[in-house]
């Protein structure tokens, strides 16, 4: 059996390297696309959260006004009771 040369070895090292960087450049590219889509899906999740607190806080405003004016008009109906 005959030894291969060093140069056809060192081809074969390298058309190994270029798949190996062809894979991680894929790998790469495929990760790069799971991160942005993560970041929309965050940015979706802030919007969501956002609006939420929004909601919530008019919610409360309301129910603060309709206590108030439950108030006041018992207050009103004591206040003229002869």
């Amino acid at each position: 059996m005959q030894m291969p040369t060093i140069e056809s070895r060192v081809a074969s090292l390298e058309a190994v390297q270029a798949q190996i960087n062809e894979r991680l450049s894929s790998i790469d590219n495929r990760l790069t696309g799971m991160d942005n889509r993560i970041n929309s899906i965050d940015n979706r999740l802030t919007s969501m959260d956002n609006r939420h607190n929004s909601n919530f806080k008019w919610l409360v405003g309301l129910l603060i006004t309709v206590l108030l004016a439950n108030v006041g008009t018992a207050i009103t109906i004591i206040l003229t009771k002869p």
